[in-house]
């Protein structure tokens, strides 16, 4: 008699604990015996494992049997823990119950890694308040030029203060299309990704070789170059003949190199992540990414805009700590909180370093054993086999850079994967006036640096945290259905929001009444609201459809195609408002919100995210119902899927004929 795979047990409905076969069948009666202990073991360890976890709700924490039974009876004999490691990797019905004693330990994790995405969100907090830096530089540059030629300009044409607004414009929007350009690092990371997964010291640990030196040079960089940055800006002096001295690309140089490093952390530390939290809670990385990143980001935006405005310091800061008045400047200094950033990454770096210990992997026996084949891991998965982790990756470590770099090309030669680039690199660009200038143009307009600031704790934070939760309630495993319906009011709604609130900062509308705080808020909440709304949908559907075996490259090579998609975008916007900004100003018809080529730019991206949504609405449809082999490349399997996979990924058949394909039948 052949013996039967442990994924073929026989059901155990017929053979309860402690029964025994009558019919003098000796293969049965043993049968029976071997279930009935099997069953018992596997009682005990469940029992010995709700002990453990006493306290916690373990309604779907312990998972039905492969047979829909849940085991929870009292019949512990003590040797739950050992048994436990032995029926886990042997019995399919017991690897299904979902049994973590150690749970508990990965709150520690949960905060270390928050700690370190908050680090990654600092750099990206402060460059969002160098654009209003510049703005106010600019301003005061073209006030300082007009001042100076006032009295000649304005006996020839009467618009010295006309002319110099509309110049003061055109530079701030070139300015920042340069400054934009600091934040591509992140949309370039995947070529040096496999890079930070393949070389590390062992000794020192895989993550922490790449995290602690290029987190301390980050350090180094914000507390050495606070001098540098000031100057490039200027702020270093209030001398009228030294006013007009910037450069901007000094600057965009420094940001750039944060942003560099920064995104080379990202990198260790989502790897780090797959093997610091336990398997079942592998999931919940992007969610401290998430709150880390908002943390460390809100800590750097909010907190340095409400201390450097000068008004807020007056009135409410100085008077808060005690400290004198000084109205020529606010109560911090941009030099000054680079250099408390830099020493606060510096001490949480040394902290990691001395007492946070990586955990060796373990040896891949089936490298030793079967002559360092991969393929043998990939079969070992898909088996069910207990060669390791069946979740874990197969990463560049294992496989080499070359092998990496040539999966990552196969990944992006699929159609699904194609489709899916397109749509992500265009569906930002009708946005990109609300998620780019939408603010500064509120500055430019009166609205305050400190109350632009303080709406993203008291608005935005919080909505990045409820809006995740209740569309999940709302739109239960459809991410894209999700992303679709958000997108349409991102590109409806919350322009005319957007167009109300400036509106009323042009009319000179009083900022103490309740209309004007509701356009405020109402424009900022929306936009809060559907940008949440589309990154949760976003990156639940990545983590839906990644190949397991290149888990973390291919979640990298999804990630940067989203990071592309915001990035491009601003530096094309900004530079498209500058060069219509030069001429917009001609005398009287200077201050007509008409003519403001913010409102006609407005409604063109406005109609061309509708044109987007007709074109692409469809294809996220049929990219929401490809079955998974639509998104693997099958590079390794030891025989392929079938014809029609190669035909798919060769470009020989396309998307639509695939899915009619597959639905059909006709692909296995």
């Amino acid at each position: 008699m052949k013996r039967r795979p442990p994924s073929m047990a026989k059901p155990k409905d017929h053979h309860h604990a402690g029964t025994t076969s009558n019919d003098g069948n000796n293969t049965n009666g043993a049968r029976a015996k071997i279930t009935g202990f099997v069953s018992r073991a596997r009682e005990s360890v469940q029992v010995t494992m709700n002990t453990i976890q006493q306290g916690n709700n373990s309604t779907g924490f312990f998972q039905d049997d492969s047979n829909g039974n849940n085991n929870n009876n009292n019949n512990n004999n003590g040797n739950g823990n050992g048994n436990n490691k032995v029926f886990l990797s042997t019995q399919s019905s017991v690897s299904n119950t979902s049994v973590d004693p150690e749970e508990h330990s990965d709150r520690f994790n949960y905060a270390l890694l928050i700690v370190l995405y908050t680090l990654q969100g600092i750099p990206m907090g402060l460059s969002a308040s160098i654009p209003f830096l510049l703005q106010e530089k600019i301003q005061k540059m073209a006030a300082a030029a007009a001042s100076l030629g006032t009295a000649a300009s304005a006996a020839a044409t009467g618009s010295a203060h006309a002319v110099a607004a509309a110049e003061a414009a055109r530079a701030s929007y070139n300015a920042n299309a340069i400054f934009a350009l600091c934040s591509w690092p992140f949309s370039l990371k995947l070529l040096w990704a496999p890079i930070v997964d393949a070389i590390y010291f062992k000794r020192f640990g895989r993550r922490k070789s790449w995290l602690v030196p290029v987190q301390s040079l980050a350090g180094l960089i914000m507390i050495g170059g606070a001098n540098f940055v000031e100057r490039q800006l200027g702020l270093t002096t209030d001398n009228a003949s030294e006013i007009a001295t910037m450069n901007v690309r000094g600057v965009t140089t420094f940001f750039f190199v944060l942003y560099f490093l920064m995104a080379t952390q990202d990198v260790a530390v989502d790897g780090w992540a797959l093997t610091m939290l336990s398997k079942k809670n592998r999931g919940r990385g992007p969610i401290c990414n998430s709150i880390g990143q908002n943390i460390g980001y809100f800590l750097s935006f909010v907190g340095f805009l409400a201390l450097n405005d000068v008004e807020s310091s007056e009135s409410i800061w100085r008077p808060l700590f005690g400290l004198p008045s000084d109205p020529s400047k606010g109560l911090v200094s941009l030099k000054g909180f680079l250099r408390f950033m830099g020493g606060f990454m510096l001490v949480t770096t040394l902290i990691v370093a001395l007492f946070k210990r990586e955990i060796k992997p373990e040896s891949n026996s089936y490298n030793n054993n079967n002559g360092g084949s991969i393929l043998a891991k990939l079969n070992s998965k898909q088996s069910g086999s207990d060669l390791g982790d069946e979740d874990a990756e197969l990463d560049a470590s294992e496989i080499g850079l070359k092998e990496t770099y040539h999966r990552l090309w196969a990944v992006c030669k699929l159609p699904s994967v194609r489709w899916l680039f397109l749509i992500l690199v265009t569906y930002r660009l009708p946005t990109s006036l609300s998620d780019n200038v939408k603010f500064l143009k509120a500055v430019e307009l009166g609205l305050s640096k400190s109350t632009t600031a303080l709406l993203s704790p008291t608005l935005i934070l919080p909505l990045g945290i409820v809006v995740p939760l209740v569309a999940s309630k709302i739109w239960h495993m459809e991410p894209l259905r999700q992303f679709i319906r958000a997108y349409e009011w991102r590109v409806t709604l919350i322009p005319l929001l957007d167009i109300f609130m400036l509106r009323l900062l042009q009319s000179g509308y009083p900022h103490n009444t309740c209309l004007f705080w509701s356009a405020v808020v109402a424009s900022t909440a929306g936009q809060a609201i559907v940008n949440s709304l589309q990154f949760n949908a976003q990156m639940t559907f990545f983590a839906s459809r990644v190949d397991p075996a290149i888990g973390g490259s291919y979640m990298t090579l999804l990630n940067t195609a989203a990071n592309l998609g915001g990035t491009w975008p601003a530096s094309f916007v900004m530079g498209l408002l500058g060069l219509l900004s030069g001429s917009k100003y001609d005398g009287a018809s200077s201050s007509s919100f008409a003519k403001d080529p913010y409102v006609g730019l407005q409604t063109v991206f406005s109609l061309l995210g509708v044109l987007w949504i007709f074109m692409f609405a469809p294809k996220l449809k049929l990219l929401a119902n490809l079955p998974d082999d639509a998104w693997r490349t099958h590079l390794l399997d030891g025989s392929e899927t079938g014809s029609s996979v190669n035909a798919m990924e060769s470009g020989e058949m396309d998307l639509s004929r695939w899915t009619a394909a597959k639905n059909e039948g006709k692909i296995e």
